[in-house]
């Protein structure tokens, strides 16, 4: 089933100039990675399935997530992790899940049971307490991560998921999506320009260069083009 289909969104923004002819729909349950530099207009696209930017009618009538005619039920089923922080750092960790699990509207027990749920599934639970100003950046990147689940959203959106982290902490945050994924079904979209994270992570990638979207296939499919070795190819090369 198809989770998001922004083909035609894509390519008829002037802003992305994408005009490639690759489907770009995201699967119910995938996890789906962009891979592009910086400046290639993936704020845009974070922008309209996030309904921060409201594209025009026909836009939104090709696209399954209904984006125009349906606002508020796709901004309960979304989740976003930004690359910058935003738990405020005066706060613990469970007051930052509490304050944003209270935006959403949430009941006090319901409220309750979810955070700590949800620390103990981001392995969380003896942090809690501690202002998050205290926190490494790996562990304010886990809660960040907690803090977008506090709703039970279907669907993860994440700009650089392990941008300025050491190794150790790039790879707890992997296994933490890809659990999420597997045992809780969200779909996970994020961009990033690191390949490593795109093999890791992803079922299938978007290829971005020059403005458009230049190939989209599995990571396997890449690693066999480039004779096993997927470090070997840099954004600009032609596959």
């Amino acid at each position: 089933m198809t989770a998001v289909t922004v083909e035609e969104l894509i390519r008829r923004l002037d802003s992305m100039q994408a005009r490639g002819p690759i489907p770009f729909d995201v699967r119910k349950g995938e996890i789906f990675g962009l891979l592009c530099p910086n400046g290639s207009g993936k704020s845009t696209l974070v922008a309209l399935l996030t309904t921060l930017l409201i594209p025009m009618p026909e836009y939104a009538e090709r696209s399954a997530f209904a984006i125009l005619g349906n606002l508020g039920d796709v901004r309960r089923s979304l989740a976003i992790v930004f690359q910058e922080q935003i738990l405020d750092p005066q706060m613990t960790g469970r007051e930052n899940l509490d304050f944003h699990a209270r935006l959403h509207g949430i009941g006090e027990d319901i409220r309750n049971r979810r955070i700590r749920s949800i620390l103990e599934r981001m392995a969380l639970t003896d942090l809690a307490d501690l202002p998050v100003k205290t926190y490494a950046p790996g562990q304010v990147k886990r809660f960040e991560i907690a803090r977008s689940l506090v709703h039970n959203p279907t669907l993860l959106l994440m700009a650089e998921p392990t941008g300025g982290l050491d190794s150790g902490s790039r790879k707890d945050i992997w296994d933490a999506l890809c659990a999420l994924n597997r045992e809780l079904g969200v779909t996970i979209i994020f961009t990033s320009h690191h390949i490593e994270e795109i093999d890791h992570l992803c079922n299938r990638v978007a290829i971005v260069d020059g403005g458009e979207i230049v190939a989209l296939d599995t990571p396997e499919t890449f690693r066999t083009l480039l004779g096993g070795d997927a470090a070997a190819f840099e954004l600009g090369d032609t596959v």
